[in-house]
């Protein structure tokens, strides 16, 4: 009998802990949230430097960059804020998705700064060989 009641309550616990973390049908996975914030970065990224510099009406051409982000990841701008709104409210589940991006920054500041340098000893190669 004693063994029983251990095994439930091990049970009830791993039942009760393991819902803590799951998201609601209706917000994004975090690695949809993840990619989907990657873009959105990488389009004001764009924005800053290429469109608004020369735009009169910033806030059509945000949204409408920001639209084809929602659009190329299948979700909708309703779908995102309810999400992002979501894991604000969950700092741990915010902090990973966060954490990814940085790291995914990182890799990427890292992968251009080796192209960078192969580049350049392919031209200080070539030079040498004229």
């Amino acid at each position: 009998m004693r063994k029983v009641s251990l095994v439930l309550f091990a049970l009830c616990l791993f039942v009760s802990c393991s819902d803590k973390h799951k998201l609601p049908g209706d917000i994004l996975p975090q690695e949809k949230m993840q990619a989907v914030l990657w873009s959105m970065i990488n389009a004001g990224e764009f924005l800053n430097a290429y469109v608004l510099k020369d735009s009169v009406d910033t806030l059509v051409q945000r949204s409408k960059v920001y639209g084809q982000v929602f659009q190329i990841h299948h979700i909708t701008k309703s779908q995102f804020d309810k999400s992002y709104a979501y894991y604000r409210q969950h700092p741990a589940l915010m902090k990973v998705v966060l954490d990814s991006l940085s790291k995914r920054q990182n890799y990427d500041i890292e992968q251009r700064r080796v192209r960078k340098d192969s580049i350049h000893s392919k031209i200080i190669k070539a030079k040498g060989a004229q």
